[in-house]
């Protein structure tokens, strides 16, 4: 168990954020799909929630503990999980994090389209038998970026918008034409899928040195 005597009241480093996500995972204080809530006379919070009273956005997590863009997936992973791999999940990221000191490359996003949710997604086209070109012409392009092929401002749009669109647009289509069929079997099918997006983006953190550059 986390000595609550030195947990700060809010965290300024991903080292305190962590040892806060901590304290309120191991005193069962986390919740979902709300920020603050006291119950009980304890206070409860989210997975952003944690790193202090006034973070109510992603926009109020400091630059700190993680960049801007990584803070905006966290709700959306942390939510979209049941609540058990959620809360284990915030820990490793949290670490992760305190790993890094906060300090997250932006590469990070290419490896995680490029190994996690490319093939997830050729996966799921292949599944439901539609070309699975588009997401795997998405992949290609983020990786290419990950090993620092430059592109244009017009090859980007051309390519990954292009790519982007159709394998993803195409998915959410999908998931229309099936919630109908069985309501609880999907949501839970989607739970499944987001824990499996949320540990490919630990993993790809994990491959960060902190020799990296940022």
């Amino acid at each position: 168990m986390t000595d609550a005597i030195t947990v700060p009241d809010h965290a300024e480093t991903a080292e305190q954020a962590f040892e806060r996500y901590r304290a309120f995972y191991d005193s069962g204080r986390l919740i979902q799909s709300q920020w603050h809530v006291e119950a009980d006379g304890r206070q409860l919070a989210c997975g952003l929630g944690v790193i202090g009273d006034e973070v109510d956005s992603p926009s109020d997590c400091p630059s700190a503990i993680m960049p801007r863009w990584l803070a905006q997936m966290v709700p959306w992973f942390f939510d979209s999980q049941k609540p058990e791999d959620a809360f284990a999940w915030g820990l490793d990221f949290y670490a992760e994090l305190k790993r890094l000191n906060g300090v997250v490359p932006f590469s990070v996003v290419y490896d995680w389209q490029s190994s996690v949710v490319g093939p997830f997604a050729v996966e799921t086209a292949e599944k439901h038998k539609r070309d699975p070109a588009p997401a795997k012409a998405l992949a290609e392009i983020q990786w290419k970026a990950l090993t620092g092929e430059k592109f244009s401002r017009d090859e980007w749009h051309a390519h990954f918008l292009a790519a982007y669109k159709q394998a993803y647009l195409a998915r959410y289509a999908d998931a229309n034409a099936y919630a109908n069929a069985d309501a609880y079997a999907n949501a839970d099918a989607y739970k499944k899928s987001i824990t499996r997006l949320a540990a490919g983006m630990v993993e790809c953190l994990k491959r960060v040195s902190t020799d990296e550059p940022s």
